[in-house]
């Protein structure tokens, strides 16, 4: 090694610099200045004649620490949900449904009182119901309900009046509703409270407040003409369909009694306000517009009964048995507007609908 190398050596070792005799030098060169928690001292030279070579020497007060090979990385952060639900139930349920349907208008300046009447009775649904419940922490609940209803037989009646309060009828159909179908969406958020466990027995009382919407949809089809009065018997071509809607908000309070092992009773009572809409299409009147002969829209209520038992056969599988009765009735700001074939618009004031039904299903709930 010629006397130059030499020199430079020494130089880039620290020539200039004050250097301790113990503890033992570590010489770092770095193209940016970064500190360490566990460094004593930092010497730094100056005076170099290349600015961009830096040197440092530090002396240290405990063991070595390693330096970072990328200073600027940092840990990943951990993303949270504000949604996120600690538990779900899903429940799937076959069973059927009985509905009865009927509503009336009256005349032009309210005379008859009631014109026309139609009502349905006996009908006979097959149901398949499904929906979720997602637990939001220790109270809140949200919900999910979805029902299709297939008609499977059905009895239905139309008669129209001259005279007040049903009186001087001069035509009556009686006919047959053996087709259609039912469809009913639910959705609502919950509240729960708790009641400390009885000491005199395992049971756990629970009780929720529920607000939600729901629609409700009937789709009715009247076929098999029979002409009742006057007596002319069966007629052919009937086919004719009225759709019926009911949609609103509605509250509710459910409570919840179950034993600490497996065995659940609950009881439910909804209130909705009911906004009803319909669509009639009468195939066989030729002065009626087709495919929409007429619509109704009125205003209402309904209350929904609820009362199912549930056994657990696994601490996440149980099946279920739920009995449902419903009572609705829309009979405010109601309007009944006819469509005629020469383009014509008549509006007859729409008295009144009621539906009522009753249920029983069998199902199976899951918890995951």
């Amino acid at each position: 090694m010629n006397l130059t190398r030499m020199f430079c050596v020494f130089y880039l070792l620290g020539l200039g610099t004050q250097i301790n005799a113990a503890p033992a030098l570590k010489m770092h060169v770095f193209d940016e200045i970064t500190t360490s928690q566990n460094t004593a001292k930092i010497h730094k030279t100056d005076d170099l004649q290349k600015p961009e070579l830096i040197t440092y020497v530090f002396t240290y007060s405990s063991d070595e620490v390693d330096i970072p090979e990328n200073p600027k990385t940092t840990q990943p952060q951990t993303k949270t949900f504000p949604l996120r639900y600690e538990r779900a139930e899903f429940y799937f349920k076959t069973g059927f449904r009985e509905d009865e349907l009927f509503w009336n208008i009256a005349g032009l300046g309210g005379q008859p009182n009631i014109l026309s009447e139609l009502s349905w009775d006996n009908l006979f649904i097959l149901t398949a119901n499904i929906g979720t419940t997602l637990y939001f922490g220790e109270h809140w609940l949200g919900n999910v309900d979805l029902l299709f209803g297939q008609i499977k037989s059905g009895d239905n009646q139309d008669s129209d009046y001259l005279g007040d309060n049903r009186t001087e009828e001069f035509s009556r159909s009686n006919n047959s509703t053996d087709d259609g179908d039912v469809l009913d969406i639910s959705a609502h958020a919950g509240y729960r409270w708790y009641w400390p466990e009885s000491k005199s027995n395992s049971w756990q009382s629970e009780l929720r407040s529920l607000f939600g919407v729901s629609y409700h949809q009937q789709n009715l089809i009247i076929q098999d003409g029979f002409q009742t009065i006057p007596a002319f018997g069966a007629f052919e071509g009937l086919d004719s369909q009225y759709k019926t809607t009911w949609y609103g908000p509605w509250v509710g309070l459910e409570g919840r009694w179950q034993d600490s092992e497996r065995f659940q009773l609950k009881f439910g009572v909804q209130y909705h306000y009911a906004f009803y809409d319909a669509s009639a299409t009468w195939n066989l009147r030729s002065d009626f517009a087709q495919p929409e002969s007429f619509t109704h829209k009125a205003e209402g209520y309904g209350w929904i009964y609820e009362l199912e038992g549930l056994y657990r056969l696994t601490p996440k599988l149980a099946i279920n048995l739920t009995l449902k009765k419903q009572d609705w009735r829309a009979d405010r700001n109601g309007e009944d507007k006819t469509y005629f074939a020469n383009g014509n618009t008549v509006k007859f004031k729409f008295n009144e609908v009621e539906w009522e039904s009753f249920g029983a299903s069998l199902g199976l709930e899951y918890v995951f």
